[in-house]
């Protein structure tokens, strides 16, 4: 082979290999490949922070209904030991109110005796007032007088304690009265004594 001929086959082996790339291109086209991934630890990082977000409200969220359940348990309370207060102080009042009908009662025999009129003028004023100051503290705890003549027997109002013979009310109505009763608001704190009509 001659000199010509081998000269041709190197510049055709030369011209067939690919050129290689610098360096620096090659770097720089992967930095950018890099930059344009992202970072698995960042993609990561997200995920957690939702989760860690969602986990406080969920707290949030349970805090709240609780505070919410104490609020109501607490205001049922308050209101069971004001009924519990009420019932106690009415039923003070109630045994209070009992024993002070003993001296209306007396009162009122005092007022009715028959000798009334030999009765001094101010020993009878004296007993009224006090009468009068005793219906008035009667009346401002709500206690009233229970109308029993003339009406029909009610064993709920009235206890009787001996039948009558009476022209003026048939049978089953009260003609007298023996003892008067009262009421306490809408209940009976003393039942009216009475005398029942046979007609």
């Amino acid at each position: 082979m001659s000199e010509k001929d081998e000269r041709d086959i190197e510049i055709t082996d030369s011209e067939a290999e690919p050129a290689e790339e610098p360096e620096d291109e090659a770097r720089t086209s992967a930095e950018s490949d890099d930059s344009e991934t992202p970072d698995a630890a960042d993609m990561d990082e997200v995920p957690a922070e939702e989760a860690e977000a969602e986990r406080l409200q969920a707290r949030i969220d349970e805090l709240e209904d609780q505070l919410l359940r104490i609020a109501a348990d607490f205001e049922n309370y308050r209101k069971r030991t004001a009924r519990q207060y009420e019932q106690q102080v009415k039923q003070a009042n109630e045994r209070l109110l009992s024993d002070l009908l003993e001296i209306v009662d007396n009162f009122e025999r005092a007022l009715s005796t028959e000798n009334g009129e030999n009765t001094p003028e101010s020993f009878r004023k004296g007993v009224e007032m006090i009468f009068i100051q005793l219906t008035t503290l009667l009346t401002k705890y709500d206690v009233t007088p229970i109308e029993a003549v003339g009406q029909p027997f009610d064993p709920n109002l009235h206890e009787a304690v001996m039948q009558v013979d009476s022209d003026d009310y048939g049978e089953g109505m009260v003609a007298l009265e023996v003892s008067k009763g009262y009421m306490l608001g809408d209940k009976v704190l003393r039942h009216s004594k009475v005398g029942v009509s046979r007609g």
